[in-house]
């Protein structure tokens, strides 16, 4: 048997518990994205994923959360200057110190940041690839 070389492993990121009131919280943002077109979810790592077709744009928790115990995470890329500003106008965004970071979090400070936890969601649904389509057929076949 041949025995595998030791590789350098990245240490895992800290992934925080969260509380009751965020489950709440998740459950309902849950509720509302997988009302939207071509959207499903599947558990990931104590969260569960939210794909447009095959592609990831969110995770919300469910026993954890990526940044903090109130946060949720979207995928936003690409990204132009006006997100970038929209992001930096937002006190509860939290980006990572890569300036092309894909993963962004929002913190929510009270069920009130609901609505504004939604509207960062539509863009990352909208930044996600859309499905693919059906190769169009010529009229010759």
């Amino acid at each position: 048997m041949k025995q595998r070389a030791k590789m350098q492993s990245r240490p895992r990121p800290k992934l925080p518990r969260i509380a009751e009131e965020m489950l709440q919280w998740s459950d309902f943002l849950l509720r509302e994205v997988l009302d939207w077109p071509n959207v499903t979810s599947r558990p990931m790592f104590g969260m569960t994923a939210v794909y447009r077709g095959n592609d990831i744009f969110g995770v919300l928790p469910r026993t954890r959360a990526m940044d903090t115990p109130y946060s949720v995470s979207f995928k936003l890329f690409p990204r132009n200057s006006g997100l970038d500003k929209a992001l930096k106008a937002d006190p509860r965004i939290i980006v990572p110190d890569a300036k092309q970071a894909k993963w962004i979090s929002f913190e929510l400070e009270s069920g009130d940041d609901l609505p504004d936890a939604v509207s960062w969601f539509v863009r990352a649904y909208q930044l996600a690839r859309r499905p693919s389509r059906p190769p169009h057929r010529s009229k010759d076949t």
